[in-house]
C-alpha cells in the first residue's frame, strides 16, 4: 500500500477515533456526575472501562485480522463502534453509561489493532515509524479538538449530543475507509485463525524479552499518559477553576506538542533511525516526572508548572509511540496483527490501571495525579534502556 495523503488522513481518523471517544467527553465528567447522581469517581471510572474492554479485546482482533484481512476487521469495529456511541447518547444511568462504553470499546479494539499492522505490511521498520509519524500528526488533531468540540456541545446542547457525534463520525469513517483503503494482506499471507494458534504466538513473543521490554516501556508510558487524562478534569477545572469551556485549550498545549515530535520524528527518522531519536528522546518524559514529584510537595503549584511538565511528558509521544512499536516489530518476526495486538493490549491494560488508580487514590488534591504520572515515566524509562541495552541482535532494518 503506497501511503498517499487521502489514505494518511483515513488512517489518521481511524487512529484518532480511540482518543476521540477518550478526550471529547472530558469536560463533562462534572457534569455527567451531577446528571446521573452519580459519584465523580464512578465516572472517572468510565474511561477505565473503556480502556480495559479496548485493551483486552485487542488480543482477540490481532490474530482474527492476521487470518481473514484488515478490511473485514476494520468494517465490523465501526459499526460497532457507532451502536456504543449512540447507547451513550441515550443513557439515563450510570448502568448504561458503562454499557455503551464498552461497547464502544469493543468496537474501537477491532479498528485499532488494525491500523498500525496494515501500515507494517510490506515496510520496513524505519518506513513504518516514519509512515507511523505521519499518521499520528493527523491522530494528534483528534485530543485536540476533542475536548474543545466537547466543551462546545456542553454549552450549545448537553453531554449526550457529545456520544452522537461520535456516532455519525463512525459512520463517516466507514464510507471513507470503503472509499480510500485497499485490503494490506493477501490471501496467501494469511494465518489460519485458531486459539491454539494464537496461543502459541502470543507465548512466543511473550518469551521474547527484547519484544516484551519494548512493550512494556510503552504500557508504562501511555499509563502516565491516561493517568492525566482521567486526572486533569478534575485539577484543572475543580480544582484551578478553569472554565470547562477553555478545557481543552488548555489540554490541546499536549497535542500541540506531540504533533511537534511527530513532525521531528517524520522528517529525521530515515536518516537517523528510530532507534536514535527514540534514545534521547526518552529523557523527556523523565525530566518531567522529575518535575511533578517535586510539585507534589507544593500545597497549590501554579497551573502553568503543571500544564508545563504534562506537556513535557505527553509530548514525546510524537517519537516515542512509533519508537516503541517499531522496536517490538523489529524483533517479533511475521505476525503483524498479534504483535500489534499484544502491545496494544498491553498499553490499553496498563492505561486503564493508571486511570484506576488516579480513581481509587482521588483525595481531592492533584497529588494523586501527578505522583501516577511520574512513577509511570520513571518505569518506562528503565524498561526503555533495559531493552536497549540488552536487545537480542535482528536482521530487520
Amino acid at each position: 500500500m503506497k501511503l498517499t495523503f487521502p489514505i494518511i488522513l483515513v488512517l489518521g481518523l481511524l487512529s484518532g477515533l480511540t482518543p476521540l471517544a477518550i478526550d471529547a467527553y472530558l469536560p463533562s465528567i462534572p457534569t455527567i456526575s451531577k446528571s446521573l447522581n452519580t459519584d465523580i469517581g464512578l465516572i472517572q471510572m468510565t474511561l477505565s472501562i473503556y480502556l480495559l474492554v479496548f485493551a483486552f479485546l485487542q488480543i482477540l482482533f490481532g490474530p482474527i485480522s492476521d487470518a481473514i484481512g484488515r478490511r473485514k476487521v476494520v468494517v465490523g469495529g465501526l459499526v460497532v463502534f457507532a451502536i456504543g456511541s449512540f447507547i451513550c447518547a441515550l443513557t439515563q444511568s450510570y448502568e448504561m453509561l458503562m454499557t455503551g462504553r464498552a461497547i464502544q470499546a469493543l468496537g474501537g479494539a477491532a479498528v485499532a489493532v488494525c491500523v498500525p499492522a496494515l501500515v507494517k505490511d510490506g515496510m520496513s521498520i524505519n518506513q513504518f515509524a516514519k509512515a507511523m509519524s505521519m499518521i499520528m500528526l493527523v491522530m494528534a488533531l483528534a485530543p485536540l479538538a476533542a475536548p474543545i468540540i466537547g466543551g462546545a456541545i456542553l454549552i450549545i446542547l448537553n453531554w449526550h449530543y457529545i456520544f452522537v457525534m461520535l456516532g455519525i463520525l463512525a459512520i463517516i469513517a466507514i464510507v471513507l475507509f470503503l472509499r480510500t483503503i485497499p485490503e494490506t494482506l493477501p490471501v496467501e499471507k494469511r494465518t489460519p485463525f485458531s486459539f491454539g494458534n494464537a496461543i502459541r504466538n502470543y507465548i512466543t513473543l511473550i518469551k521474547n524479552r527484547s519484544v516484551m521490554g519494548y512493550i512494556g516501556a510503552s504500557a508504562f508510558y501511555f499509563a502516565g499518559m491516561m493517568s492525566f487524562i482521567t486526572g486533569c478534569s478534575f485539577v484543572y477545572i475543580e480544582i484551578y477553576d478553569v472554565d470547562p469551556a477553555n478545557f481543552g485549550f488548555l489540554v490541546g498545549l499536549n497535542v500541540i506538542s506531540m504533533m511537534l515530535a511527530s513532525t521531528i520524528n517524520g522528517r529525521y527518522v530515515e536518516k537517523l533511525g528510530t532507534e536514535v531519536l527514540s534514545k534521547y528522546a526518552i529523557y523527556i518524559p523523565l525530566t518531567a516526572s522529575a518535575l511533578m514529584i517535586v510539585l507534589s510537595f507544593f500545597s497549590h503549584p501554579p497551573l502553568w508548572l503543571i500544564i508545563i511538565s504534562s506537556m513535557l511528558f505527553m509530548g514525546p509521544m510524537g517519537i516515542l509511540g512509533s519508537g516503541f512499536m517499531a522496536g517490538a516489530l523489529k524483533h517479533a518476526g511475521s505476525h503483524n496483527g498479534s504483535v500489534t495486538a499484544l502491545a496494544g493490549t498491553s498499553r490499553f491494560a496498563f492505561g486503564a490501571l493508571g486511570g484506576a488508580v488516579i480513581s481509587i487514590l482521588h483525595n481531592g488534591t492533584f497529588v494523586p495525579m501527578l505522583g501516577t504520572i511520574a512513577a509511570c515515566g520513571i518505569i518506562a524509562f528503565i524498561c526503555f534502556k533495559v531493552t536497549v541495552r540488552y536487545a537480542e541482535p535482528t536482521t530487520e532494518h
